[in-house]
């Protein structure tokens, strides 16, 4: 447990995963609830930590923004296609952005028929949710597939929960928290990143590489991650001791 690991988070930094992680998941992205009290949390450990405390989400850096205002910390958004570095500074990914674009019209006709399943435009991501619609799973990473065999090798599928995200190859969590790391406050520090889903697993082996402390949020499953926490509310309650501590 991840608990005993750490009786404090001097010399540590903080990265953290939104949905299913710190917050539970809820039927759409945009009906998630944040608790009152977890701003402030968050702000407590941002003080705390000197500043080392990130979001690492597949959201929109905007969409985080809107969750926690009026917080705004370093943030990873669309897996890895949006940084916001410690000094501000936001890098978007948009290369292959008018590509994604143009897959929409298909995108749209091909999933017409499924009823719940809705698109998310992510600028430099697509994703297809279909938590209201969980039957159609299997339908919805068999188009995004077709898709994405028609826009060629730069380009993959991601399934996370509920979700098939259509993005570009270069682009992961891992890649982007391994830039992150790369600045102060978070340089020399050993990270901990939680997760819940297996869009986290690319960032649980940089975290792992850099000696950290990997925490996979959920039930039993098959992981790189070194720990696990049963459910976003018990990590919820580390979050609220160590900030106490």
């Amino acid at each position: 447990m991840v608990q005993d690991g750490l009786a404090c988070l001097k010399g540590h930094a903080l990265c953290l995963d939104v949905d299913g992680t710190i917050l539970d998941l809820a039927p759409r992205p945009d009906a998630v609830e944040v608790p009152p009290w977890m701003v402030p949390l968050l702000r407590r450990l941002f003080e705390k930590l000197d500043g080392a405390v990130a979001f690492v989400s597949g959201r929109t850096i905007a969409d985080i923004d809107r969750l926690f205002a009026p917080l705004q910390l370093p943030a990873i958004g669309v897996h890895g296609g949006e940084i916001r570095l410690p000094d501000g500074t936001l890098s978007v990914d948009d290369e292959l952005a008018g590509v994604l674009a143009g897959a929409k019209p298909l995108l749209r006709r091909s999933l017409a028929p499924l009823r719940g399943v809705m698109i998310e435009d992510k600028h430099s991501a697509i994703a297809l949710h279909y938590r209201n619609a969980p039957d159609r799973g299997r339908e919805v990473l068999k188009i995004a597939e077709m898709i994405v065999g028609r826009m060629g090798a730069q380009f993959a599928v991601l399934v996370g929960k509920c979700v098939v995200e259509i993005r570009p190859r270069h682009m992961t969590k891992g890649a982007a928290l391994q830039r992150l790391m790369e600045d102060a406050p978070f340089r020399g520090r050993t990270p901990i990143f939680a997760g819940d889903d297996s869009t986290d697993e690319d960032a649980f082996e940089v975290v792992n590489r850099l000696g950290g402390i990997s925490v996979r949020v959920g039930p039993v499953a098959r992981t790189a991650a070194t720990c696990r926490l049963s459910d976003p509310d018990q990590l919820r309650r580390w979050l609220l001791e160590i900030a106490q501590a």
